[in-house]
């Protein structure tokens, strides 16, 4: 059966084509993601490991040890399966005055030596003084080892004999700069460090050291300890970190043994640390493959789909299979076997486009490509196994309902599987309820659960309520618009022909009366049609959605950057008003620089007890062309109300919520009590901000009193502290800058660097992202837009085999109709027109469903930032910018490829 299954698909691998290729797009996604998570988990156990060198330390329980017992711990140590290397070392520390650096004594084999220049062996009482110390070349330091009585007391002179320099390795390999050996906090540092060392050799001058004070009782300023070291290459797996552990905590509770037994104490570095990041790692790939859904369901979607039309092409076979004495068991174990040989080329086609593709994976992950691709036996594994289980998954039922074909139907010329069994509408109803249930609410913008927050307002049994709403809310959440897609395409057949009549009527003006026959042929399997709207839709309003969300978490995320710095960059930290006008007379020299101008900061009572407002001096001329500020903000034009600033220092942009809570027109007056006590009125000239007055306390405080509070801030001129000197009591002074044709981020260091005592603040979005949590947030995001290319690929050969199916079936058809006169043109665009308008009307659906979602998306998300003043001010909304616009079109390229190619092609054979 094995061999036969093979020369079928050989042979005709036509009928194949569409599966494998299905399937091998979902298999590259899957072990491409999987290839890349590995990559990137390596680099992030080898990163965080590089922060502690040595896994085990061993220090003495009790006296200082002997040279004999230290070797002798050694050599047990050595000794044990998994141990790389161990070394001893040695410090001596001045207890007496504590003015002299600490003394670190390594072997001449000492692995820290590598990661420090000068590489030298160091003779007797030499020591090489780490650079930027206290001492000069050439210098004695005289050490005191104290002992009891203090007749017993060593003294140990070092002399100064060079200068060494150590990398941020062999600082952490000498617990530099922390005060303890371990992991270094954030990783190796780049700073220099801060302890002074003297570094002197372990075997010509700590070992006479230590056999000359053997005889002194409870020696004082010095000390020794053994680092262990293990093979960490082999040891340490990074996709089975966890298990690494396991096994390096068995090698830990062997050396604890061998310490225990001759006086030492253990101390393990390095278990802890796997354990964290085996857990780290595996909530790492939950989420990147919990994020793949969406392509693994499409994809068993496209190969259900293709599946089905490829059984009905071999209808013809499969009438004489059964006629020949093959069992309906015997044919339904045939194509299982046929879909494990698609499923094991997918699998090993996938896997090695997803070794090929590596890089650009690892750079979807936001991970850093060194040029290896990190590859091991689990993920290839799991992606071939992966892509058997999805084949056959996908050719389950349609292999089934093909088994089951009566041989003298499967025999006949135009008999369609689709027709044998009637519609079932329950489903599609009950799908297409729960789905408009959700679209309504998204729509509206209703958000189950902030008004959960708020039922007890109303009281208990609206409480109730609205926390079981809330719930059935947050499942449909990701699930209510596929629902009500699939429920629409089943329960909209009679709509979809009418606009398929329609488009038909409008095509005959291009291939004349022929056209009607388009909606003829096409709905004589209805089945058949609507798995092709659902399918376009599907992936259609996934990809808007999904996209759409993304590029409007993006815009989001950029425009709160810039309202919450003011500006390009913010420099603030400064001491006053003169400290700001002299940085901005010196950086509005520089090239890269627009515009600068200063804003003064303070707080003010307002008329309720217990709360205060904000007020920001700005200068009127410079302001308007150096901030960021968005349409909207303003009660009308900000240039017109800057303008009026300028000749009238006591006027104000009053914050719009204070206006309206304490009922406060344009033209009245508002009395600021400054530090001195006076009272300045200023007159307002227009009003700043959204008006929360109303809504922020309650969500806060559902079961107490609310009261107003001031969230936001208002605006004055700057010559109102000429006027009023003592305006501000405590003020905080800023500098907004508007860069020119650069790098915020760049000019912002350029600032630092210039102005190394205040703080700059950039408004760069990446800046902002530097963390490893934004960096692997933004990565699960880059999934998911890449997931909608694969999806679509899928889609679009999922479409053109359904075509190419239904044109394959009325080939003669067709070709009686060539025949009698019928031009390639209107063959060409008769098929189209059998296939587009379904397109059409999938794409015109999927666009309702999926703008309505992200509506809907950034209205929920608003409404849970109520209490922010910056969510407040710049708002989220719907944003497609270019590059989403392209990525959107390139996906309805790719499925309208699946109309147009199996059009082209059947027309020209034709």
């Amino acid at each position: 059966m094995i061999s036969y299954a093979l020369k079928r698909i050989i042979r005709s691998w036509k009928l194949f084509a569409a599966l494998l290729l299905g399937m091998t797009l979902a298999t590259t996604f899957f072990g491409g993601i999987n290839v890349a998570a590995d990559t990137i988990g390596k680099q992030f156990v080898d990163q965080q490991l590089s922060t502690s060198p040595i896994d085990f330390t061993l220090n003495p329980n009790g006296p200082l040890p002997s040279i004999t017992s230290i070797n002798n711990v050694r050599s047990k140590l050595v000794a044990l399966d998994g141990i790389s290397h161990v070394e001893a070392q040695g410090t001596l520390s001045d207890v007496r005055n504590f003015t002299l650096p600490q003394v670190r004594a390594i072997e001449d084999s000492s692995l820290a030596w590598n990661h420090m220049s000068p590489n030298i062996q160091l003779a007797k009482s030499q020591a090489l003084e780490f650079e930027n110390g206290n001492y000069a070349v050439g210098q004695n330091l005289t050490y005191t080892i104290s002992g009891y009585p203090p007749s017993q007391n060593y003294n140990i002179t070092l002399k100064i004999a060079g200068l060494v320099h150590p990398d941020a390795y062999a600082q952490s390999f000498l617990g530099l700069g922390f005060g303890f050996r371990g992991p270094t906090p954030g990783g190796l540092s780049v700073s220099p460090y801060y302890q002074n060392v003297l570094i002197v050799s372990w075997e010509r001058t700590f070992v006479p050291i230590l056999q000359s004070t053997s005889g002194i009782m409870n020696p004082s300023g010095m000390s020794s300890y053994i680092d262990v070291f293990l093979d960490r290459n082999r040891l340490i797996t990074p996709w089975d970190v966890s298990g690494s552990a396991t096994t390096v905590k068995g090698i830990s509770d062997k050396v604890a043994n061998i310490a225990s037994q001759n006086g030492f104490a253990e101390n393990d570095l390095i278990t802890n640390q796997l354990q964290g990041l085996g857990q780290a790692i595996f909530f790492l790939r939950i989420p990147f493959l919990i994020f793949s859904i969406p392509v693994i369901f499409i994809a068993w979607y496209v190969g259900k789909t293709v599946s089905q039309a490829s059984y009905n092409l071999r209808r013809k076979e499969i009438g004489l299979l059964m006629t020949k004495g093959f069992s309906r068991t015997q044919l339904y174990r045939h194509f299982i076997t046929e879909a494990v040989l698609i499923g094991l080329i997918s699998g090993a086609i996938g896997l090695a486009l997803a070794y090929l593709l590596n890089p650009f994976f690892i750079s979807v992950l936001n991970g850093n490509y060194n040029g290896g691709v990190f590859l091991n036996l689990t993920t290839a594994a799991m992606t071939v196994v992966f892509a058997l289980f999805l084949t056959l998954l996908a050719i389950r039922s349609p292999a089934s309902q093909a088994a089951a074909m009566d041989p003298a139907q499967a025999l006949r010329e135009y008999v369609y599987l689709e027709d044998v069994r009637p519609s079932k509408k329950r489903g599609a109803i009950a799908a297409f309820s729960l789905g408009l249930y959700k679209i309504i609410l998204l729509a509206l913008g209703i958000n189950f659960l902030v008004l959960g927050g708020r039922g007890f307002s109303y009281g208990f049994l609206i409480a109730i309520l609205f926390a079981v709403l809330a719930i059935l809310d947050l499942g449909l959440t990701f699930v209510g618009p596929f629902l009500f897609l699939y429920g629409a395409v089943n329960l909209s057949s009679g709509l979809a022909f009418r606009f398929h009549r329609l488009f038909s009527k409008i095509s005959q003006r291009l291939i004349g009366d022929i056209a009607t026959l388009s909606s003829k042929s096409v709905f004589r399997n209805p089945r058949r049609a609507a798995s092709t709207v659902f399918l376009v839709a599907l992936i259609a309003g996934y990809s808007i959605w999904v996209i759409g969300d993304l590029a409007s978490m993006e815009d989001y995320t950029a425009r709160q950057t810039l309202t919450r710095v003011g500006a390009d960059i913010r420099i603030s930290n400064l001491s006053g008003l003169s400290n700001a006008t002299t940085i901005i007379r010196q950086i509005t020299g520089w090239t890269n620089v627009t515009a600068a101008t200063p804003e003064v900061e303070n707080w003010f009572n307002t008329p309720s007890q217990g709360a205060q407002m904000r007020v920001r001096a700005v200068d009127p001329t410079a302001w308007p062309n150096t901030a960021y500020y968005e349409n909207g903000w303003f009660s009308t034009s900000p240039r017109t109300l800057f303008d009026i600033m300028k000749g009238d220092n006591s006027t104000i942009i009053l914050e719009r919520a204070v206006a309206t809570h304490y009922d406060i027109k344009e033209g009245g007056n508002v009395t600021i009590p400054v530090s001195s006590g006076t009272l300045v009125n200023l007159r307002v000239i227009g009003f700043f901000g959204p008006d929360y007055s109303s809504s922020s306390s309650p969500f806060t405080n559902p079961f107490g009193s609310s009261f107003f509070q001031p969230l936001g801030w208002s605006y004055v001129p700057l010559g109102v502290v000429g006027l009023h000197p003592t305006f501000f009591a405590a003020p905080q002074y800023s500098v907004l800058v508007k860069a020119k044709n650069t790098s915020t981020d760049k000019l912002a260091s350029s600032i630092q660097d210039a102005y190394p005592l205040t703080s700059v603040q950039s408004s760069s979005p990446s800046s902002a992202s530097q963390n490893g949590t934004n960096s692997i947030f933004s990565g699960l995001l880059n999934v998911l837009r890449l997931g909608t290319i694969f999806a679509a690929a899928a889609a679009g050969i999922g479409v053109g085999t359904v075509a190419y199916t239904g044109f394959k079936e009325r080939e003669k058809e067709t070709t009686m109709i060539s025949v009698r006169g019928l031009s390639y043109r209107q063959l060409l665009g008769l098929l189209i027109t059998e296939v587009l308008p379904l397109v059409i009307f999938a794409l015109v659906l999927a666009a309702v469903v999926g703008i309505i979602t992200v509506r809907g998306d950034t209205l929920a998300l608003d409404s849970l930032s109520n209490q922010d003043f910056y969510a407040l001010l710049s708002p989220r909304r719907i944003a497609f910018p270019m590059a989403e616009q392209v990525i959107l079109s390139s996906i309805i390229g790719l499925l309208l490829l699946g109309v147009f190619l199996p059009a082209i092609f059947s027309a020209r054979k034709n």
